[in-house]
């Protein structure tokens, strides 16, 4: 019987307070965990703080276009690949001014990143730093763009210790797809199935449990839908959390 400890959890966005479970799925609790052959981590909103902060910029520059972007609309767009957010916000609002909104919103971004970048998310050098001393290879696999991993790989190199790192730009079918998990796999010569994945989005989640691994969720904006609460491994309230708890997973 899976054993299970409800923790409340304050956010930005949408949602003001989550209740996020921490899971322990073992019948034996003396079982030992498998030693993952590789640890993979998505970036944006796990690694890097930037869902936030994208939220508050996208919404901001909206709103000076006259549009309402509100939280449960943006809810749809997290952890999907900025292409596919545009199209949303095509169907949601009429005659909505693409163009001006993208020059807005990356003008906006590129001014942060001029006054020191986003920050990790907190735990994560931490993290990172442990499991290279573990000698686990750790990989990238994200949904965002290989200009923004560079962007934040310059302002926060000490994170980005990967044998691998694959962006949206690589795969023909992004998340909730499998590709890029399984591709990322295939480059380190792992299995999917002897690793770990660390997401923060149900559209990631889905893909980290498609690609056979073990999937561990640090919820950001939005709560885990049913499916990924049922399929995940282990669900934290933060990267602090996973490492405190890394006996589960490790």
């Amino acid at each position: 019987m899976a054993r299970c400890a409800v923790k409340p959890h304050a956010v930005h966005g949408a949602i003001s307070s989550l209740p996020l479970l921490t899971f322990a799925l073992s019948s034996n609790p003396m079982k030992k965990v498998q030693r993952p052959a590789a640890v993979l981590f998505d970036m944006d909103g796990l690694l890097i703080d930037s869902e936030a902060t994208l939220k508050r910029i996208w919404q901001d520059c909206a709103a000076r276009l006259g549009f309402d972007l509100s939280d449960s609309l943006y809810a749809h767009l997290v952890g999907v690949p900025n292409v596919l957010c545009e199209e949303k916000l095509m169907l949601w609002f009429n005659n909505f001014p693409l163009d001006d909104f993208r020059s807005n919103w990356k003008a906006t971004r590129a001014e942060q990143h001029n006054n020191g970048g986003i920050p990790p998310k907190a735990g994560a050098l931490e993290l990172v730093a442990w499991l290279e001393g573990q000698g686990v290879p750790m990989a990238l696999a994200t949904s965002s763009s290989r200009e923004a991993v560079e962007r934040h790989r310059a302002s926060w190199p000490e994170l980005f210790r990967f044998a691998s790192i694959m962006t949206v730009e690589q795969v023909a079918r992004p998340k909730p797809d499998p590709d890029i998990y399984l591709r990322t796999c295939a480059h380190l010569g792992v299995a999917p199935t002897d690793c770990v994945i660390f997401e923060d989005s149900n559209p990631g989640m889905r893909a980290a449990i498609a690609s056979g691994a073990r999937a561990i969720m640090i919820p950001e904006l939005v709560a885990p839908e049913p499916s990924v609460r049922a399929g995940a491994a282990h669900i934290y309230p933060s990267l602090n959390h996973a490492f405190d708890n890394r006996e589960d997973w490790f």
